[in-house]
């Protein structure tokens, strides 16, 4: 597991700049954890002092809002950080953090982190950017929720999920992510209902397929417009 640790740090877009000393020393100091699917790996509340890397498999970020409803925040793939809120502003956890499937993660203690971060300026600047594109990409979706109809919200995370998920075929771009349609809801904050049928009305446009829980987008250049509302 060393050796694989060490492969994934020196090839992951934020740690691969690290002097191999760097690595070294991180590889001493992160720990191997596994999750099965809908297990947790943290619930609100709890302390913010752990940062994790995606290893393999895909970890969902979510919220429950005061009315007991989820709003899914993101979901993380391989080579991803996340918890790193704690990073800038230590606390208590205000999220629930669960495997969407199975997942393997290298953890770190936050102390350790922000020692790695304050020896390499390069670093710091890169979670930095990483942490305020995460927030730029959360205002937009509160905005989506605010003032766009549900078919154009649908359209948008379609759209969004393409960055980290998409696979491009002959038939257009898979989303190689399986979401049901209340999971779907839960990241637009719109019922299972209404998603049903707004994935109706953009396959009937052609704009999308389905298939094993998975969108096709056929036509990106039209479902860009729907997304625009």
């Amino acid at each position: 597991m060393r050796r694989n640790k060490s492969w994934f740090f020196r090839n992951n877009p934020i740690l691969g700049g690290l002097p191999d000393a760097e690595v070294d020393w991180l590889e001493e100091r992160c720990e191997v954890v596994s999750f099965r699917r809908k297990q947790r790996i943290w619930s609100v509340e709890e302390s913010d002092d752990r940062v994790y890397w995606v290893r393999s498999g895909i970890v969902k970020v979510s919220r429950v809002t005061d009315a007991g409803r989820e709003l899914t925040l993101q979901f993380h793939t391989k080579d991803d950080i996340l918890g790193e809120g704690g990073l800038f502003s230590p606390g208590l956890r205000e999220s629930i953090a669960e495997a969407h499937e199975d997942v393997t993660l290298y953890g770190i203690s936050r102390d350790d982190m922000m020692a790695l971060m304050h020896r390499n300026a390069a670093l710091a600047v890169s979670v930095g950017k990483l942490v305020a594109g995460r927030r730029r990409k959360l205002e937009r979706r509160v905005e989506d929720l605010l003032f766009k109809t549900a078919h154009a919200r649908l359209a948008s995370l379609f759209l969004d999920l393409v960055e980290d998920f998409g696979v491009r075929d002959s038939r257009g771009v898979i989303v190689n992510l399986k979401l049901t349609h209340r999971e779907m809801a839960a990241l637009i904050g719109a019922t299972r209902e209404t998603v049903s049928f707004a994935i109706l009305d953009l396959r009937k446009d052609g704009l999308i397929q389905t298939e094993s829980k998975r969108v096709i987008i056929v036509d990106e250049e039209a479902l860009t417009a729907v997304a625009k509302g």
